[in-house]
């Protein structure tokens, strides 16, 4: 019992001395939780703005920006927004005029066949902007590629029409939304495409051409189609969404810009469906000229010096 007794203050303080230790311990893994506690908060209005996640995938323009300091040149958008082009000086004097480029889709200011082609048309006096494409979402390129979808006769049974009222307002609530998404996606690239059109007229360089690579052809085209003042309007192996191509050579008819199309020499056009090109040859379309290119898909770096070539001379004899 004396023992017990000798025993029982120094089982009591170690005790204490016990609590004293795993309080510290409680608190510090609660303070190790906190930052993850506030990534995941930091982390989740990434998620909350619908048009960016939705739309943009990006250039890589940080990396084109460290990677070429010299030729970055930052455009700058409505709402503060801004896209990233790398401009490529004459390497021959007096310069023979300027080129805008948009890449082709998912291709950044550089990549693809767009730094070769702008090295080249470099090399044979041409002044050069070039300007990546982003990708659109998964979303938006359902949305891109969606079918052309006649307007429904005037025949329609209007017992048809009421079976299913709600499906009817599902789908037009679908198209406004889609609609929307694809403007900004559109309104975008128009933004990008007409600064970097001031940009090279700030430098001197006057009515320059326009160049689209793949999907990039519709929106260079468009561009000119609304004003945009253009030497002349030219098409790298062409793609068009569905959408677009319907009213696409009625809308041409009456451009007066003129309109180069490089297409694969190994594309066997479809006699029964056309291609724009030939569409566009076939409805007697003035100042309109086509021309096969060798041609890979996904275009390689390599192909980028004969395409210069080819605009480069096509360029220049409208001068002549």
């Amino acid at each position: 019992m004396q023992r017990f007794e000798i025993y029982r203050p120094v089982v009591s303080w170690f005790f204490i001395l016990a609590l004293m230790f795993a309080m510290p311990s409680a608190s510090f893994s609660q303070e190790e939780g906190d930052p993850a506690g506030e990534a995941e908060d930091s982390a989740a209005p990434a998620t909350e703005p619908a048009s960016r996640p939705l739309i943009w995938t990006g250039t890589g323009e940080r990396s084109l920006n460290q990677t070429f300091p010299e030729a970055a040149v930052w455009l700058e958008l409505e709402e503060g927004d801004r896209a990233l082009g790398l401009f490529y000086p004459e390497a021959r004097l007096p310069a023979r005029g300027a080129v805008l480029v948009l890449s082709d889709e998912g291709e950044t200011a550089a990549s693809g066949v767009t730094g070769a082609l702008a090295a080249g048309l470099a090399s044979r006096g041409w002044a050069v902007l070039t300007l990546g494409l982003e990708s659109p979402s998964p979303v938006l390129s359902e949305v891109l590629m969606r079918p052309v979808v006649e307007e429904p006769s005037a025949e329609t049974d209007a017992d048809e029409q009421q079976e299913a009222p709600e499906s009817v307002m599902i789908d037009v609530m679908a198209s406004e939304g889609a609609d929307d998404l694809e403007a900004r996606y559109r309104r975008r690239i128009s933004q990008t495409l007409q600064a970097g059109l001031a940009q090279l007229t700030e430098r001197g360089y006057e009515t320059p051409a326009v160049l689209g690579i793949g999907r990039a052809s519709i929106h260079v085209t468009n561009q000119v189609l609304e004003g945009a003042d253009a030497a002349a309007l030219i098409w790298v192996a062409p793609q068009f969404y569905p959408v677009d191509r319907p009213d696409l050579p009625e809308r041409l008819a009456s451009l007066s810009t003129e309109l180069l199309e490089l297409y694969p020499s190994s594309a066997v056009d479809d006699q029964t469906k056309w291609s724009m090109g030939m569409r566009l040859r076939r409805a007697g379309m003035s100042g309109f000229e086509r021309q096969p290119i060798p041609w890979l898909t996904p275009a390689p770096g390599t192909l980028g010096d004969g395409v210069a070539s080819r605009v480069a001379a096509w360029l220049e004899s409208r001068q002549d």
